[in-house]
Order: structure tokens, then sequence, then C-alpha cells
């Protein structure tokens, strides 16, 4: 399910200051400003959207300039690497790594979080112009970093064959995403990072991109974002799992073998993890201990009550009490 935000319900002397709160947050902390003068001309439509592992944003805005600055990435390093597509308007112009990318429509660029950059969206002209950015992990892709930083803010065409391809998935699969169900989002998603990391490669020129080892770590990443987004159904199993991202129980199971986890195990330890954390939270200090447990997959107070203990030395509610003392320096 789509949220979508649009700047014309903030009033006018508000938008600027809105548009930057909000793509922050959304993305990564970063500089955001009209690229025109910043009154109630400026439109924006912003629908969010997840993807399996990853986070997709269809926009309709203005002309923005967006900067990422070493300031900002010591603030927040979520590391991550954000594709963008436009769809249509004007050209848009990406730059990291000391390139610079044109972008015209069905043209994409990506960029590395971790490094500075600057995207200028719709620089022909103002009037809006239509684009979409795929956030995910790195470790997605089954290509090393270093061979991935040789593209950043390269211009990726849609020339006759993979590259019409390429964008063509991309868009239609944005376009139509609110009518996958969670399971079709994961095999969509796995899809989508299969296309792109093809379409990177033939830019590479690598034959044999997609090494076993690359493999595995890009689906156990794809798996795990996949737990952490259901972790509050009660009925997470890794049968669930396995056919969500349509391969054997075994295989499953081997992949977190080979990682040195079982499933089962970093199930259980996502959910204490966010259970200790809504625990700590004073802003939740009326909500239950069993509807903590609840909301993240564990069905048996007892059982949440014994699992907490063991990991955490105390049962939940006096950790939900030592975690509000207040410890006083001694004199």
């Amino acid at each position: 399910m789509s949220t979508v935000i649009k700047t014309d319900q903030v009033p006018a002397a508000d938008r600027a200051d809105f548009v930057q709160d909000m793509t922050a947050t959304m993305w990564v902390p970063m500089e955001c400003r009209p690229l025109y003068r910043a009154d109630a001309k400026y439109q924006g439509e912003f629908r969010v959207s997840g993807l399996g592992a990853m986070q997709v944003v269809v926009i309709d805005a203005m002309p923005t300039v967006v900067r990422r600055t070493p300031e900002l990435i010591s603030q927040a390093d979520p590391d991550m690497l954000k594709m963008f597509l436009v769809c249509g308007g004007n050209s848009c112009v990406v730059e990291q790594d000391g390139r610079q990318a044109r972008l015209a429509t069905a043209e994409f660029a990506y960029y590395d979080t971790r490094r500075p950059y600057q995207v200028a969206c719709g620089v022909d002209g103002n009037r809006l112009t239509a684009m979409m950015t795929f956030m995910f992990p790195p470790s997605m892709l089954p290509l090393s970093r270093g061979r991935l930083k040789e593209l950043t803010a390269v211009r990726i065409p849609a020339s006759a064959g993979l590259g019409v391809v390429t964008s063509q998935f991309l868009l239609q699969l944005a376009r139509n995403i609110d009518h996958y169900s969670p399971a079709e989002a994961a095999r969509l998603s796995t899809a989508a990072l299969e296309v792109l990391a093809t379409r990177l490669a033939h830019e590479l020129d690598v034959p044999d991109w997609g090494t076993p080892e690359a493999r595995r770590q890009a689906l156990l990443t794809t798996v795990q974002a996949f737990i952490q987004q259901h972790l509050g159904d009660a009925e997470l199993s890794p049968a669930m799992i396995a056919a969500a991202h349509h391969i054997s129980l075994r295989s499953l199971h081997q992949l977190f073998h080979d990682a040195g986890l079982t499933v089962a195990g970093w199930i259980r330890a996502r959910r204490l993890d966010c259970c200790r954390r809504d625990l700590s939270d004073p802003a939740l200090d009326s909500r239950p201990v069993a509807a903590i447990a609840s909301r993240w997959g564990f069905s048996s107070p007892g059982d949440f009550s014994r699992t907490f203990r063991a990991v955490h030395g105390l049962p939940p509610a006096e950790y939900r009490m030592s975690a509000r003392s207040v410890k006083v320096p001694a004199r």
C-alpha cells in the first residue's frame, strides 16, 4: 500500500521547509530546495511504497535540487544505493564521484548514499517532471562494491534490447505496486534486482557477474529484509518465507546455515530486539507488555517472558522499569 504525500496540502509559505523535512525522512538526510522560487506555484506529489526489501518512490514534482553533503553523511549513513529513473517531462542531472549524468525519459543512473551527491530534477524548465527512485542495500546486488563505484552517476540509456527491457520493467513494476501481495512483492523485488544487475553488468562488460557467493549474499539480504517487514505476523515461518521467495525449505535453511545462522533464531532475535526497543521507549509506557509481545509476533506472553529473560537477564516488566531508572553519577 502506498503512502501519498502532496505539497498542495501545505501552506505555500511552509512548502520549502516541508519538502526539506519530508525528503530527509523519506530517503536519507540531505538538502532539498526548489530549483526556482519557492512559492505557491511549487507542486510535488510523492508516492512511497515498499517492494520486498526495496523502497520505491514515484514522484511528480517541479524542478528541485537535492544534495547530500559530508556533514549530512556523518549524521546518518544507512549505506544504501539509489537508482533514479526519469519517466517523463524535463531532463534530470545526477552528479557523484566527479561524474555527471544528464538523463532523459526512460534513462537512469544510480548513486551511493555513503558519498556526497547532487541530483537536479527537471532542469529544462519550470514544469512537472515524473521520476522514480529505487533504494536498497548494495549487498542485494551480486556485484562487488568496487565495480559498482565505476558506474555511479553514469547515464544508463534506454537503448534497444536490454536497455528498453530494464527501464520498462522497472517502470511497470512501480506503477502497479499497490496490486501486489507481500509474497508477490518479495518475488518481484528479487526479479527487479536481477534485471538491474544484468543491465549494470552489461555496462561493466562483466561476462560472469553472478558468482554463487554474491548471489547467496543478495538472496540472504532479501530474505532478511522480508522477515524484518513481517515480524509482527504470528504466522511467519520458514515455510512461508521459502514460498515467498520461490525457493525450497531446504535451500532456505542452507542459506542461513552458510552464514552461521538459523532461520528461527534470526527471527527470534529480531523480534526480541524490537520488543526491547519498545520496552525502552517512554512513549509506549501505557502499552501492556503482552501487547508489545503480540505486536512483534509472540503469541504466548509466557513464552515471550521466558525467552526475553533468557536473553536480557530480566523479565520484560523489570527490564522496562530498569530502562526508566535514572542513574545519578557518584560524587
